[in-house]
């Protein structure tokens, strides 16, 4: 059976994502739930949320006078732990398994949330159906003007989210999902890092010799020897014997100039450009919990030629292989 999946890594102190490759064993259980206790009868649900700044965040529990916020790893607990001064907060006992790589994918791709906006909505879409899509999973609240074409949801869930975006799809409502208000970046990213304008692009001119442009390829690929790999895209350029390499922050693209320049020894020249794109905070999440461009795919029978190239047509269906 084949099970592909993200490999998966943890922030180091320096606050520069980094990976390890998985193995066969299953990660320990996280504690990454937050207790907030104390709750007065009748509290709102949206205003704790908002108070403890629990996104992102996987799941809300609400209860009668606590609420549980499970966020995507313990590091994000503990700092919601350490900066709520008006509420009574803890970690809970409880454990959780780390994030399925499925969720982390979801992140990089939609930059899923628990926040969803409508576009443009059909005409004979009513409120009614909004509803009744909503009445399906769990809401912390909900908007719907017809007149203004605002209709947007905020999910107790994830997951629920995720579900309820296909619904939504299917609607031909045209949902996106939404940042929404206190979103906490990772300590190595700032809200400013992702806004377009930024020096994170890195151009590799002089690679016309295919040892060179090898040598290239082992830097972007081996995160064994280089975790500033994580980059979010690579692409030699046609013709032009460049390759160009996008990274989530300024501060990675000049790290990977300085890791990797000295190893060129003068076989190439390296250039930091600014990029007109933005980063989304999914993706900027999804780094920061491990996502790669590596796939793993466990196969227990004898790795044929004519495997391997079933494989890569495969996989060449979702974007560029490098290796097959």
């Amino acid at each position: 059976m084949l099970r592909p999946g993200f490999t998966l890594r943890r922030l180091g102190r320096s606050c520069t994502p980094c990976a390890s490759y998985a193995t066969a064993a299953e990660p320990s259980p996280l504690r990454r739930t937050v207790r907030v206790e104390n709750l007065p009868e009748g509290y709102s649900v949206g205003s704790i949320i908002d108070a403890v700044k629990a996104n992102p965040s996987e799941t809300i529990i609400p209860s009668k006078d606590h609420l549980l916020v499970k966020f995507l790893d313990e590091k994000a607990a503990r700092r919601c732990v350490e900066a709520t001064k008006e509420l009574s907060v803890k970690i809970d006992d409880s454990t959780s398994p780390v994030l399925s790589t499925l969720t982390v994918a979801s992140l990089a791709k939609h930059s899923a949330s628990r926040t969803i906006r409508l576009g443009t909505l059909p005409k004979d879409f009513t409120e009614s159906q909004f509803n009744k899509i909503l009445s399906q999973y769990g809401i912390v609240s909900s908007r719907f003007d017809k007149e203004t074409g605002v209709a947007e949801a905020q999910f107790l869930d994830l997951h629920q989210g995720l579900q309820a975006r296909i619904d939504f799809l299917k609607a031909d409502t045209h949902p996106k999902y939404m940042e929404g208000e206190h979103f906490t970046y990772p300590e190595w990213c700032s809200k400013e890092d992702t806004q377009p304008g930024q020096r994170r692009l890195v151009r590799i001119a002089g690679l016309t010799d295919s040892l060179i442009r090898e040598m290239c390829t082992s830097w972007t690929n081996d995160y064994t020897r280089f975790p500033l790999a994580a980059f979010i895209s690579a692409q030699f350029i046609d013709g032009s014997g460049e390759m160009s390499v996008y990274f989530p922050t300024s501060a990675l693209a000049q790290q990977f100039i300085t890791t990797c320049e000295p190893l060129a020894d003068g076989e190439c020249k390296f250039f930091l450009k600014t990029s007109s794109q933005a980063v989304s905070p999914g993706m900027v999440t999804a780094i920061d919990q491990g996502a790669r461009r590596t796939v793993t795919v466990p196969y227990s029978g004898i790795l044929t030629d004519r495997i391997q190239r079933q494989f890569g047509r495969f996989l060449s269906k979702f974007g560029r292989v490098d290796e097959r």
